[in-house]
């Protein structure tokens, strides 16, 4: 047996993944938890690493193909001038223990970072982050009028910028 790649349909993962479970089909998905703002308020989601792509354990030999094109969500099997191209498990493993020993969500911003204000007198003004604090603030650098600025903002009220 060896690790295929699968294509899902369009906003169809999730899906996907279910029904391959439920027929019985070893998968495996990474994800990352990230820092997100959504409607202006800060979030933190589970992300696919590879969005759009499964990885599947087959037996090229007696695997019914049929059954898994034909699986809600799933797209096509990838290949390469028309058989299907296996993943190595070292690949798989190193992977796995990558995004299994995560623990804390990937920082929406971190130092040294490009930023832009989004709202407020400073709106449009671009500016580098020095730090994020416990409480949801980050202190960033503005120039403004020639002269170096520290400033705090809500992550709301930032993007990256660029």
């Amino acid at each position: 047996m060896k690790w295929y790649v699968i294509q899902s349909k369009a906003n169809q993962q999730q899906r996907a993944e279910k029904n391959l479970c439920n027929q019985g089909f070893a998968i495996f998905s990474p994800s990352i938890s990230v820092e997100r703002i959504v409607r202006k308020k800060r979030v933190i989601r589970d992300e696919a690493v590879f969005p759009g792509y499964i990885f599947i354990r087959l037996d090229l030999e007696q695997s019914d193909w049929g059954a898994l094109s034909s699986t809600r969500g799933v797209g096509k099997i990838v290949s390469f001038n028309g058989s299907p191209c296996s993943v190595s498990d070292d690949l798989i493993n190193a992977l796995r223990h990558q995004f299994y020993t995560l623990e804390k969500p990937v920082a929406l911003y971190k130092a040294g970072d490009k930023v832009q204000v989004t709202d407020g007198c400073f709106k449009d003004i671009e500016a580098i982050v020095k730090a994020v604090t416990p409480d949801e603030r980050v202190i960033v650098l503005l120039h403004i009028l020639h002269s170096p600025q520290t400033l705090a903002f809500p992550v709301t009220q930032l993007a990256r910028a660029g």
